[in-house]
């Protein structure tokens, strides 16, 4: 098969080639050559599989269980999260990335005494109605499609790919396989406790420790798989750990709306990247095809809202910018 058909919404350039050498490397015989028994790939998912901007989808799903909890119970107003919503507290909210525990606090809460059958349903039918709120596309359809490829490109070369998130693994597992290809048990992330009683089993309002984000990642990839990745993918300063255990790191950045994107190869950051493995895939250039002839709209990207935390300068290694607009979407 010729390069070209590989991957065929990537643009052709150094981050495709990066890749695709890769992956050459380990699949064919030869010095490289990584058994597929040992081929893990993992991927965050906020901002690196799904849109994450304006705001994380599993945001709007705990937000508006809040708003519910805080009209039935006004004392719930004077406290962090419900305050925020309370008094449309923009900065607070807007600044979602520095308040995952307070995140991770309050799906606890929103749903604590339930059923996980119960939880689960509740997600789907979130699914089932919502829309993202500036794309105007279901959620479902908020996966980016350069990314659903890359998924495919991987399993189809017997890599064995795991979705691992700082959001909740039981908001994730349902929608799984419908967005991504991926199997519920392939999803990893944060959760909350969980409690066997009464021939069922209840959500807590605990959550586990540590939640799977920042150094929590690569400890709940290793103990979900008993391996560090071979490659991962993510976006944010929660992911660093995780790409600083890997051998290929790729490291999505989402520039700015209106900034001209450029794609260029950094390196230092993980084993792999020390070796010049890995990949800085900065995209607007990644990403080449419309979908269904729809023209490229900036308003309601992943950058529309402007940058993402991204990793530091000091650790930033291989770099992927996403593109805005619909063509980007699956």
């Amino acid at each position: 098969m010729n390069d070209k058909d590989l991957l065929p919404s990537w643009s052709d350039g150094a981050s495709k080639t990066a890749i695709l050498e890769f992956v050459t490397s380990v699949t064919v015989p030869g010095a490289s050559f990584v058994p597929p028994a040992e081929r893990v790939a993992t991927f965050d998912n906020d901002g690196t599989l799904w849109c994450e901007k304006p705001q994380y989808v599993q945001a709007d799903f705990v937000f508006r269980r809040w708003r519910a909890m805080a009209e039935a119970d006004p004392a719930k107003a004077s406290e962090q999260p419900y305050k925020a919503l309370a008094e449309n507290g923009r900065a607070w909210l807007a600044s979602l990335p520095g308040h995952v525990p307070d995140l991770v606090k309050g799906l606890s809460e929103a749903y604590e005494g339930i059923t996980v059958g119960a939880f689960e349903q509740a997600v789907r039918q979130f699914f089932a109605t919502a829309t993202h709120p500036t794309l105007g596309l279901a959620y479902t359809k908020a996966g980016y499609r350069p990314m659903r490829e890359l998924l495919a490109f991987l399993e189809a070369r017997d890599f064995t790919a795991y979705i691992c998130s700082g959001g909740g693994r039981g908001f994730i597992r349902p929608v799984s396989e419908q967005i991504y290809g991926i199997p519920r048990e392939r999803v990893i992330g944060s959760a909350t406790t969980l409690e066997y009683r009464d021939d069922d089993i209840y959500r807590t309002k605990d959550a586990e420790q540590p939640i799977d984000d920042g150094a929590g990642k690569p400890e709940h990839i290793w103990m979900r798989t008993g391996r560090k990745p071979l490659l991962a993918a993510g976006n944010a300063d929660g992911d660093v750990p995780m790409l600083k255990t890997t051998r290929f790191a790729i490291l999505i950045h989402h520039e700015p709306r209106r900034r001209r994107p450029r794609v260029r190869l950094r390196h230092g950051l993980g084993e792999g990247a020390r070796r010049g493995e890995g990949t800085r895939l900065d995209d607007c250039q990644h990403a080449k095809r419309l979908q269904g002839g729809v023209r490229p709209v900036m308003a309601g990207s992943p950058a529309a809202a402007g940058p993402v935390s991204g990793p530091s300068a000091e650790t930033a290694g291989p770099v992927l910018t996403m593109p805005g607009g619909r063509r980007l979407f699956m």
